[in-house]
């Protein structure tokens, strides 16, 4: 738990639950609504009740009285995180989350422009680990397509069509779960992609990919 100092009365503000105020009014509970994704918002109630319960153990994200934190303890919130060694994009989630509420605390008018601006002035962590995962050998591609050539079921043909698509198109993996076949246009080759926040770009299917993706249309 962070041991913040502050005035007693805003102590006990944040330390014991407070009426809740109406979704409408409750700087949390707009925060999250406000992401696009159920994943999204679930991933953003879980960062704001964790850094709640740092402070006031016995408050969740909706209880908790955002409008009363100042420079001085998300920078403390900051450092904990790091303490607790949470990755460093786990303690940039958590810390985009802080930012968040801090500013629908100032959309909601409970927070002055000042407060609010020196509070979420807080830096995210440099990440400088390399990332999982390795590059795959031409060997080991053509192996893989080895494999699903000799399994004859429509599961080996659209193992196939992904692996093509992921190793020409550059595209991420939950862009490829994304695709829908109206998203790809046979004549044209141009593929829409689906990516996070809606939005959309498209990419063409280079010919060596197109063989695969035909026949698992078809």
């Amino acid at each position: 738990m962070i041991m913040i100092v502050m005035e007693d009365d805003i102590f006990n503000l944040m330390l014991h639950p407070q009426p809740i105020n109406p979704l409408d009014q409750n700087p949390a509970a707009i925060f999250i609504a406000s992401k696009p994704s159920e994943h999204s918002r679930r991933t953003m109630r879980h960062a704001l009740d964790t850094i709640a319960k740092m402070v006031a153990p016995d408050l969740d994200a909706l209880q908790f009285q955002w409008e009363y934190l100042r420079y001085a303890h998300t920078a403390m919130i900051r450092t904990h995180l790091l303490e607790l060694d949470y990755k460093p994009a786990t303690v940039n989630v958590m810390l985009a989350a802080l930012r968040g509420v801090l500013k629908e605390c100032w959309k909601l008018g409970l927070m002055s422009a000042e407060d609010y601006h020196r509070a979420a002035d807080i830096a995210n962590v440099k990440n400088s680990t390399l990332p999982a995962g390795r590059e795959l050998t031409a060997g080991e591609i053509v192996e893989l397509f080895r494999a699903c050539n000799l399994d004859t079921t429509p599961l080996g043909i659209r193992d196939a069509a992904l692996i093509a698509i992921l190793r020409t198109t550059g595209l991420r993996r939950a862009e490829v779960v994304r695709l829908q076949i109206s998203d790809y246009a046979t004549s044209t080759r141009r593929l829409v992609v689906h990516g996070k926040g809606r939005k959309e770009r498209a990419v063409y299917v280079p010919e060596s990919a197109r063989f695969y993706l035909t026949r698992w249309l078809e």
